[in-house]
């Protein structure tokens, strides 16, 4: 397909902000509105509809490109013949053509065909009036109202009107009771919060951290046996957690049965046992007890502070701490 370069005409015309003036006309707008209604339906072969093309918004630079490759587009018969066959732009011919990249013509292609359809031909001719366009010599520097748009009357649904304005903008407003094809003006629609999106994203993240917190609730991260008279093992998660006491004798198991142990962190847990012992008098003032750390280390000053170092010098024993292969002391 070997066709003339047409990067020039890129930069040919440029919307102008001036607005359109039109003269109601009641039979011309019965016309339009049914210009209107067979562009919408051509739009739907395209799988294109007014609802995407509002999506985005292309400021007057991108917006007047967008015009210059629709035009150039719905100008090459060869070109059109492959948007009619395959209902989308051909990328890659396109761009050796214009010389404009192809994730700039994607990023626009439902604007670029849109516009094409309307311009290409006498299909739409008062619709096409209603844009205000021109050779980019011709350029103006006419003051608009951001806060109201005016703009042909394409659907309304609710108390809302999409149109097109006369600089070409698919735009959502507020409806003023117009009919389709009058023009009609009001305050942009705001987009409304899509809180759908942010509520999975955060249930899915919900999800998997309340997976992650079951798997490291059950995963045994550090072992620690308290010798005495007797002997009692201790299998804490990662959070620092109890998840089971078990003893090989006797007098540690009636240690444990006696042990409230309704808080679970180490140094609680340490504390209680070390109690229980004390009044079953299962160890006594300046008794030696050995606590075996194996698996995760226990924080160097782990004993310098807490329940479990209150009752080791309250009750004077002489504690033995190897904290998996170091000792550490009770200060």
């Amino acid at each position: 397909m070997n066709m003339v370069k047409r990067v020039l005409d890129k930069d040919r015309y440029i919307f102008l902000e001036k607005p359109a003036m039109e003269v109601y006309n009641k039979e011309e707008t019965l016309r339009r509105a049914q210009e209107i209604d067979e562009y919408i339906n051509e739009l739907k072969t395209f799988s294109l509809n007014l609802e995407k093309l509002i999506r985005t918004q292309p400021d007057k630079q991108e917006r007047s490109l967008i015009l210059n490759l629709s035009l150039i587009l719905s100008s090459e018969e060869k070109l059109w013949e492959k948007v009619l066959e395959n209902k989308r732009i051909p990328f890659s011919a396109f761009s050796k053509l214009v010389e404009e990249p192809v994730f700039e013509l994607k990023k626009w292609h439902d604007h670029i065909l849109s516009y094409s359809i309307l311009l290409r031909g006498d299909k739409y001719p008062l619709m096409r009036r209603y844009l205000q366009y021109d050779l980019k010599e011709k350029e103006d520097a006419f003051p608009i109202d951001s806060d109201a748009h005016s703009g042909l009357a394409l659907k309304k649904k609710g108390s809302y009107a999409y149109i097109l304005t006369s600089q070409g903008q698919f735009m959502k407003v507020k409806d003023e009771g117009n009919s389709i094809g009058d023009v009609t003006s009001g305050k942009k629609a705001r987009k409304r919060l899509n809180l759908l999106r942010p509520l999975i994203v955060l249930l899915m993240a919900s999800l998997l951290l309340g997976l992650v917190y079951q798997n490291m609730a059950g995963k045994v991260d550090r072992t620690i046996i308290i010798r005495a008279e007797g002997e009692i093992k201790m299998e804490f998660n990662p959070m620092g957690n109890l998840i089971h006491i078990s003893s090989v004798n006797a007098k540690g198991q009636e240690l444990i049965a006696k042990s409230e142990l309704e808080e679970k962190d180490i140094d609680s847990v340490l504390a209680e046992i070390i109690e229980q012992a004390y009044i079953s008098e299962t160890i006594k003032e300046r008794d030696e007890i050995i606590i075996l750390v194996s698996g995760e280390f226990l924080p160097e000053d782990f004993f310098k502070s807490g329940k479990t170092r209150d009752r080791i010098l309250s009750y004077q024993l002489d504690c033995k701490i190897n904290n998996n292969g170091s000792f550490l002391y009770v200060e």
